[in-house]
């Protein structure tokens, strides 16, 4: 099978831990992509909203990651985000240093408050500054991703985006969480082209088989008529995983259990790698 994932925090586990990506510590690792005949994965560089010289942490990480793909399979094609705009810091000409470190997307906050907006656990809407940065990002073309904002600020980003996605969040409805999306916001990312990335997280999944929450999530949004719109962002070393879905090596086991489902392939193919594919492809 074809695998794109719009979202990992595998960077930072290797900054932190001081390690590679051949680690099998690691729920995404080299070895997982023997799995896969085309493996595109999304390394997010994840910056709080409070971290201290934000920019140079940025700047660190990214060093340190880039210089541990020399060694990487032939198959595996890593892409650069950045979680957080906090290292933005009122700074709007750090975006163009964005685009020339081949950063894709940009997560306009973590779940507090920055310069840019308020996430989820705050009630700050979109400032001045991040209707600057939106505005930038979309002449730059860089992804413009909403996973992690609140509502007041989602609407008014989304509004502004060309490019506008949600790397890593999934229903609301079968999951009441701030971090999920309402059906309005789902509709929204859908009319604009944007995508959905289901993340594999089991507390924005709900109670029950993981496997079993994730189909579910898909038949709703595929109920919406965006089965265009729906990808997967696993948050992978980023989040304490259900034992069935804690590394990616497991995702083809996933995929034979939607297969089973009756899913047809070609829908699979559009989720798993098509639509995230496309959406990317925007970006070029």
């Amino acid at each position: 099978m074809d695998y794109f994932d719009l979202h990992c925090d595998t960077a930072y586990e290797c900054y932190v831990k001081n390690t590679n990506l051949h680690s099998d510590r690691l729920a995404v690792n080299c070895d997982s992509a023997r799995y896969f005949r085309k493996w595109v994965q999304t390394f997010a560089f994840w910056i709080m909203d409070d971290a201290q010289n934000p920019w140079q942490l940025y700047k660190d990480m990214y060093a340190d990651f880039a210089s541990k793909l020399g060694d990487i399979p032939a198959n595996l094609t890593p892409l650069f985000s950045v979680e957080g705009g906090a290292l933005l810091e009122n700074d709007l000409d750090r975006l163009y240093a964005l685009k020339a470190d081949k950063i894709r997307l940009l997560t306009l906050t973590w779940n507090g408050e920055n310069p840019i907006a308020g996430g989820s656990k705050s009630d700050k809407g979109l400032t001045d500054f991040g209707k600057e940065v939106i505005t930038e990002m979309n002449r730059l073309k860089i992804g413009c991703d909403l996973s992690h904002l609140n509502e007041k600020s989602f609407y008014s980003a989304a509004d502004l985006s060309d490019y506008p996605l949600a790397t890593h969040s999934n229903c609301r409805i079968f999951c009441e969480n701030k971090r999920n999306l309402s059906d309005g916001q789902i509709r929204l990312i859908a009319q604009k082209g944007g995508i959905i990335g289901l993340c594999f997280y089991p507390e924005f999944l709900g109670r029950g088989d993981v496997y079993e929450a994730l189909y579910e999530n898909i038949c709703r949004l595929c109920d919406m008529g965006i089965c265009d719109n729906i990808a997967i962002g696993s948050d992978f070393d980023g989040a304490v995983m259900d034992a069935k879905l804690q590394f990616t090596r497991q995702v083809p086991l996933f995929y034979a259990f939607l297969e089973k489902k009756g899913m047809e392939n070609t829908l699979l193919q559009k989720i798993f790698y098509e639509n995230a594919h496309n959406f990317i492809a925007k970006l070029d």
